[in-house]
């Protein structure tokens, strides 16, 4: 759309230009490879624009026209068409660099997810070499944004400042934080993951601690066991003399 003044004697009169600009398709792809959502704003309507699922080569995301309407004072409001086209540029200006573009059919084409890629790959080896200098400078982690150490995490690059902190978890039994998905608490000892756990000889080592570990077996008569008192039972004879069998 398009505005513009035109001076008519003393009066002025403006001009407003609705028509497409761009293409004039009713819905337009998006196509995504990466691995994080966003979400762009705008004043007719909030888009998301999913990340791209493990597994799979991208996500997509259908954008149709939009109406909205520009304020002309004295509440006086003039509407007017966005087409589809228009709305994903404006959408992606900001985008492409993360591996988000336009797909020329209603699918990406492979030539265009291999093109994304490297473009996503080149944006991302200039972040790291970007999170290299200001960790160089005076290795502050303040300095290092979140997107730095999602382009170096995303390359498979091992960097000092790329280091992301593990959520603990609480261990059920005591309370103290362990790492997620551990065998047992390094604190209380409690099994917390029976499969895993088994699976390397822990729970073996923890249950089977009982009466066998004092080599005593309580069913043996001289054990002083419940059974070795039966068989001592006491019988008395016919003058009532006790006699031991």
């Amino acid at each position: 759309m398009n505005m513009a003044m035109m001076d008519r004697g003393n009066r002025r009169d403006i001009v407003l230009e609705t028509r497409s600009q761009n293409d004039a398709a009713a819905t337009v792809s998006v196509a995504s490879i990466s691995d994080q959502d966003w979400y762009v704003s705008r004043t007719h309507g909030v888009y998301h624009i999913p990340s791209c699922p493990k597994g799979e080569a991208y996500a997509l995301l259908l954008i149709t026209s939009r109406g909205d309407a520009l304020d002309l004072g004295d509440n006086r409001r003039f509407p007017f068409i966005i087409s589809a086209r228009e709305i994903a540029d404006d959408l992606l200006q900001d985008l492409q660099d993360h591996g988000i573009f336009v797909c020329a059919g209603a699918r990406p084409t492979a030539e265009e997810l291999a093109a994304a890629a490297v473009r996503r790959d080149a944006f991302y080896q200039r972040l790291v070499s970007d999170g290299d200098t200001m960790w160089a400078r005076g290795h502050s982690f303040r300095e290092i944004s979140d997107l730095h150490r999602r382009a170096a995490i995303a390359l498979g690059i091992e960097r000092e400042w790329a280091y992301v902190p593990i959520r603990m978890a609480d261990c059920p039994a005591c309370g103290e934080k362990v790492k997620p998905g551990v065998a047992v608490c390094k604190h209380c000892g409690a099994i917390l993951d029976e499969v895993k756990a088994a699976k390397h000889g822990l729970a073996a080592a923890r249950t089977g601690g009982g009466n066998s570990e004092s080599g005593i077996d309580r069913s043996s008569p001289s054990a002083g066991g419940h059974g070795g008192s039966a068989a001592r039972a006491d019988a008395r004879g016919p003058s009532g003399e006790t006699v031991q069998k």
